[in-house]
């Protein structure tokens, strides 16, 4: 389970610019949660401070009874590195290696050996069969590689950032459903996103604004 509690981050010195204010909520396995809201919302920043990318001003982040903020730097990327897994709007392939070592990739940032079959079973359930370099998928399937990569290590939480951004519609529902059958697992699925007929789709809609969680 992951907590938020009293969540705050301000951007800026002179002019300060308060991205999220004061957010409390609980994120339970088995859900995928959709977080949405207008530009500048906040939608970005709260992701990154729950999966502990960022630091907030004030407040912190549990995950079960591990506060993360309690860490030091070197022991969070650590813990994130075994507990979460990432996707993001733009796909991050490494251009030189191919689909298959893309994912493998994970493996190392975990710190375990790879498992090469594990990571080609990864990439099979995503329905990517022929082993290629990057640029020579479409979108939608490099979309697929980077979740594959992300889910490889098996994490307990899956946080995606924008990841239909770059997509057309039928592979941003692919992709939505990739989601919500990963959440249907046991884990929990964060996603940040401006497509709310897709948000929609996800067991809860957490809407945000001026970095606050707005009444529905």
């Amino acid at each position: 389970m992951l907590r938020a509690e009293n969540l705050t981050k301000t951007y800026g010195t002179k002019v300060k610019t308060v991205a999220v204010d004061g957010v409390s909520y609980t994120f339970e396995p088995g859900r995928c949660y959709a977080i949405v809201g207008p530009s500048g919302s906040g939608k970005t920043t709260l992701l990154y401070l729950l999966s502990a990318i960022e630091t907030p001003d004030s407040g912190t982040v549990y995950f079960g009874d591990m506060d993360l903020f309690a860490m030091g730097e070197d022991e969070r990327a650590r813990f994130r590195a075994r507990h979460f897994g990432f996707v993001f709007q733009h796909f991050y392939l490494i251009p030189y290696l191919n689909a298959l070592e893309n994912v493998a990739v994970r493996f190392y940032l975990k710190g375990d050996k790879v498992d090469w079959g594990k990571a080609r079973q990864a990439l099979e359930r995503l329905g990517i069969d022929e082993i290629k370099k990057p640029y020579e998928y479409s979108g939608g399937q490099q979309q697929r590689i980077a979740i594959a990569r992300a889910i490889v290590t098996d994490p307990d939480v899956l946080f995606a950032d924008e990841p239909t951004g770059n997509l057309d519609s039928k592979n941003s529902r692919m992709v939505f459903d990739i989601l919500r059958e990963i959440a249907s697992e046991g884990k929990t699925v964060i996603v940040a996103t401006h497509d709310i007929e897709l948000a929609g789709t996800c067991d809860t809609i957490i809407r945000l604004k001026d970095g606050k969680i707005a009444s529905p």
